[in-house]
């Protein structure tokens, strides 16, 4: 293809010219993937117990900054944004970013914690934990509206 790598690692025609059984896609290849629910006005959270919407809430509600009392459990990490060396494809997505779910008969908000990562531009949430344990997604469906490749290498000129 004749285009450097963090153009054509994107590119679905790639794949197909690469004739790889192992590698059909840019979800093929091997490397630490981080999904973040980013803070924005169109995100939101929603908690459900017994078919019933419990809470409906954003992000910023999760900030406890102008209150007295915190509304909810959660955990603030502050982080510098500085990324690695490396190679990095960025995706942003719409739709259900991730479903959670737990079996339990005495479900109480107040044990669901909610982990936020703080950067100098934006603050995200990064993982629900209930009772000191982490939810794992049991279902996602999402629709990729964003994508871009791109690479950081310290010891270039």
């Amino acid at each position: 293809m004749k285009q450097p790598l963090i153009e054509v690692i994107i590119d679905p025609f790639f794949y197909h010219y690469l004739k790889s059984k192992t590698i059909q896609s840019v979800e093929d290849l091997q490397g630490k993937s981080i999904e973040r629910l980013i803070n924005s006005t169109k995100n939101q959270i929603e908690i459900w117990y017994k078919n019933k919407k419990v809470q409906k809430l954003k992000i910023n509600d999760l900030k406890e900054e102008l209150l007295l009392f915190p509304l909810y459990n959660t955990t603030i990490h502050n982080k510098n944004s500085s990324l690695e060396d490396g190679i990095y494809i960025e995706q942003k997505e719409i739709g259900l970013v991730g479903s959670f779910e737990i079996n339990t008969d005495d479900f109480n908000i107040n044990n669901l914690e909610f982990q936020l990562v703080q950067t100098k531009e934006d603050i995200f949430l990064i993982n629900l934990m209930y009772k000191n344990q982490a939810l794992v997604c049991k279902k996602k469906d999402t629709l990729i509206t964003f994508q871009n490749c791109f690479e950081i290498n310290s010891t270039a000129k």
